[in-house]
């Protein structure tokens, strides 16, 4: 009888917890594994590697990632016969060898600065991969990152002296050269620094100049010390470092090894150059209108406001002076009605850009109005 209700009494708990809702078995706790990093890229600058990455998220089990994760950076390196195939996740990286060991946040930008192997400075170029492999407290991991390749080998010298002066073409740098090697180019960095007002009309087809440009020259047969930068207006503040970088493919690879970077230079691209000359020249009478009709071949500068006139009365031995008034014209001719009957006038023109800087004048054409 006992044995009965004690049955019925157990069968009824059953029943109970059977009705509390469990969802079915319980799972294993996580091993908070952080996702394998996937965008990992480097970059040679001298003898350091700068790593750039995202660190992820989430675990592997889909479970937010919190505090700070530890990474293990390191690198392997390659034949040219032979490439290193990427490492396994279920094995890791057991031949890599160790370049450093930082924490990151989970979800943001990561950056590391390693420095090359002093056995890899030298001797022929090969290619190296590095790898950023995030580990758990207990030292696991889900695997490495992508591989980011580098080239070994010495790196091209840096660049010495730089200089920038401004030109009417536009900024001239200047440095020290050196021998040309295969596969070198010359790196120019170029960042505005100030505009000191809104830009030209014809500045870069009317827009204002890119914040920033990469320009590059070959250095493969020649390093020519100098060139000249068509692209930075006038009138604005302009920052320029320059770098050399050896260009080479190892391994099935297209990578680059860029020397220490110059020394910064500014430059304050003051207009100060006038524009050019104006061309054809030319004066005929209008007996008409009593008037000497003067036209000229337009400048095509395209910072140009506009022409100053200038005469000087042959006929009565009088000075030079500026007849197109105190605002300079804009098309290219003039129309000169004050001028007297019987007397020979020589005309000359000049030209004036934005900055307020005036050409020389042209050579005098002479002309005369009838009796």
């Amino acid at each position: 009888m006992k044995r009965s209700a004690w049955a019925a009494a157990a069968s009824g708990w059953l029943v109970v917890l059977a009705g509390c809702g469990l969802a079915g078995n319980p799972q294993p706790p996580t091993l908070w594994l952080p996702e394998p990093v996937k965008d990992l890229a480097a970059v040679r600058v001298g003898n350091e590697i700068h790593l750039h990455w995202t660190m992820p998220k989430d675990t592997t089990d889909k479970v937010v990632l919190k505090g700070d994760q530890a990474a293990h950076i390191c690198w392997t390196a390659t034949s040219a016969e032979k490439p290193t195939a990427r490492p396994l996740p279920s094995t890791g990286l057991p031949n890599c060898e160790a370049a450093g060991d930082k924490s990151f946040a989970p979800d943001k930008p990561a950056q590391f600065t390693a420095q090359m192997p002093a056995t890899l400075l030298s001797g022929p170029s090969r290619a190296v991969a590095y790898y950023v492999e995030l580990r758990n407290h207990a030292g696991k991991t889900a695997g490495p990152s992508n591989p980011a390749w580098v080239a070994t080998g010495t790196a091209p010298s840096a660049v010495m002296d730089l200089r920038a002066e401004a030109s009417a073409e536009g900024i001239v740098l200047r440095w020290q050269p050196a021998s040309p090697q295969a596969g070198m180019v010359l790196r120019i960095d170029r960042t505005l620094v100030a505009q000191p007002g809104a830009p030209k009309p014809g500045d870069t087809n009317g827009n204002p100049p890119p914040e920033q440009q990469t320009l590059e020259i070959e250095l493969d047969k020649s390093d020519p010390g100098q060139a000249l930068d068509h692209d930075a207006a006038l009138d604005h503040t302009w920052r320029y470092t320059v770098e050399r970088v050896h260009r080479v493919e190892l391994s099935g690879h297209a990578l680059e090894a860029a020397g220490l970077p110059s020394q910064p230079v500014t430059i304050v691209a003051k207009d100060v150059f006038p524009p050019a000359v104006p061309a054809g020249l030319a004066v005929v009478v209008d007996e008409d209108a009593h008037a000497l009709d003067l036209s000229w071949t337009p400048d095509t500068e395209p910072d140009l406001v506009g022409y100053v006139v200038y005469r000087r009365d042959v006929t009565a031995g009088s000075a030079l002076e500026r007849v197109s008034g105190k605002v300079p014209v804009v098309p290219p001719s003039f129309e000169d009605k004050d001028v007297a009957a019987g007397h020979r006038y020589a005309y000359s023109v000049s030209a004036v850009d934005r900055d307020g800087n005036e050409s020389d004048r042209s050579a005098d054409v002479e002309e005369g109005l009838p009796q």
